[in-house]
């Protein structure tokens, strides 16, 4: 997949969240940060990085030269993004043993005030999946500290360009920063919320550039999560999140700050329900603008580093909404995200459409792409006299049996499914698939959970797909039963 994008020439290629500790998963199925760098720890992210820059999986040769437009575009980079899930951890997936507490700032659950207000079915979810934190010690911290580092330092010597420190969606360098964190972050230290929200991030940035740790010209980034900062007492914590932005920029060491927004108790980041340009969107684009307008006043960092670029992430769908944000300056960079998945080629498209060459590229890019069911059972097959058609079928009959369970669907779980069908197209488009709307966010789901990646087997498609039916099937008529009975 990463080859395909590298093939597309998009400016920038960044990997999904790589872990920096083993036992602080977001799921069982991250990336992770090696504990010791040595050649073979090194060698899968240099085919990595390798695979992003050059666009292929096999490394180049005189005899597959890359295409024309690929000296226009130029190489991407390629960056890791570096995370922490903190007490976004779940129970077993998260890497530790059952039950075992994740770190936090503080010891305060995830979800204790949403959960309640979902009902029980959500509690019960949260109570089986998401422990109560541990208080991070200061070596705790340090520790942290030195795992954000390695995984730069990996980055480096590894072949990236750079590195983005995830300090948004609730992960555990947000913990520390949110004005949300009297809920997660209630400590009195030097760490505190109160007194200096951004020391956790500080620390992390500042060990990344120390001499002799990664070259000079090593791009860092930070994932700032702006949705927090458009709750309740907009005008003051805006002010508290632009003042946030000014700080970084006068760090010196930051090269572009990534607006977004959401976390694991309010999880926009991954909701794909919301309209095309929701609310929401709009705050993050006035954030991103007026972010923009800070920097560029600042004054000069004492690193003579110039002001961090600002790139703005989310509902970029279609070209009229990129042109927008860039015409009217409200950002530096564009992040895309679900768009990246089901057009990986969209720059190497754009080219050629602005060659003449092709220029149905753009005209598919006037619309919004197709939404996900929102019932989670998919698009219509082209038979139901097949394994896909009978999944459809149980899918439905499933959201349909569902109206009737006196229980609403936490909406982190509802939120996953939306992550879980990218994840699956993907698999599908590394695999030389299409992306398929027939598979709705319930079995996407299924297919996440159940399935093994990579396949061993050849044939584990159709054996994804007959578990699928399986456990649909089962689910069906458990919850039939349960309404009966």
């Amino acid at each position: 997949m990463y080859a395909k994008w590298g093939a597309g020439r998009w400016g920038i290629v960044m990997t999904g969240n790589v872990q920096v500790d083993k036992q602080h998963l977001s799921l069982g199925r991250d990336m992770v940060i090696p504990e010791e760098i040595t050649p073979d720890t090194l060698a899968p992210w240099r085919r990595l990085a390798s695979a992003i820059h050059t666009g292929s999986i096999n490394p180049p040769s005189a005899t597959s030269p890359p295409p024309k437009f690929a000296e226009a575009l130029g190489r991407p980079l390629a960056l890791i993004q570096l995370s922490h899930a903190g007490r976004q951890s779940f129970n077993v997936y998260g890497g530790r043993a059952p039950f075992a507490p994740p770190l936090a700032p503080s010891a305060v659950r995830l979800g204790e005030v949403s959960a309640a207000a979902e009902g029980w079915l959500s509690q019960a979810v949260h109570r089986l999946m998401i422990q109560t934190p541990r208080e991070m010690t200061l070596d705790d911290i340090r520790t942290v500290v030195a795992e954000f580092v390695r995984g730069a330092q990996v980055a480096a010597q590894s072949g990236f360009d750079g590195v983005q420190v995830h300090a948004a969606h609730g992960y555990l360098i947000s913990q520390f920063i949110s004005p949300k964190s009297p809920q997660s972050n209630r400590r009195t230290d030097e760490y505190s919320a109160d007194t200096d929200p951004l020391h956790l991030l500080r620390d992390v940035v500042q060990a990344i550039r120390a001499p002799g740790v990664v070259p000079d010209d090593f791009v860092v980034g930070v994932k700032l999560n702006s949705a927090d900062y458009a709750r309740d007492n907009a005008s003051l914590l805006e002010n508290r999140a632009l003042d946030h932005v000014r700080e970084i920029g006068a760090w010196g060491l930051v090269d572009f700050i990534e607006v977004s927004g959401g976390d694991y108790e309010d999880p926009q980041f991954a909701d794909s329900t919301d309209k095309p340009k929701s609310s929401r969107q709009v705050i993050f684009e006035s954030f991103a603008e007026r972010s923009m307008e800070i920097l560029a006043a600042s004054p000069p960092s004492p690193t003579a580093r110039p002001p961090p670029l600002v790139c703005l992430t989310g509902g970029l769908t279609t070209l009229p909404k990129m042109a927008s944000v860039l015409a009217h300056e409200h950002a530096d960079l564009l992040g895309i995200g679900r768009l990246a998945v089901t057009r990986p080629l969209l720059p190497a498209e754009l080219h050629a459409a602005l060659a003449k060459l092709a220029p149905d590229a753009v005209e598919a890019l006037l619309i919004e792409p197709p939404r996900l069911d929102a019932r989670g059972v998919g698009s219509r097959p082209r038979s139901y006299a097949s394994w896909r058609g009978l999944e459809h079928a149980l899918c439905w009959v499933l959201a349909l049996v569902w109206r009737f369970v006196p229980a609403r669907i936490p909406r982190l779980v509802g939120a996953s499914g939306s992550v879980a069908w990218y994840n699956i197209m993907m698999r599908r488009i590394a695999a030389g698939q299409d992306v398929d709307y027939t598979i709705g966010t319930i079995g996407a789901v299924l297919r996440f959970y159940l399935a093994p990646y990579p396949p061993s087997d050849p044939d584990a498609a159709h054996g994804v797909g007959r578990w699928t039916v399986a456990a649909l099937l089962g689910v069906v008529i458990g919850i039939g039963l349960g309404q009966v009975l």
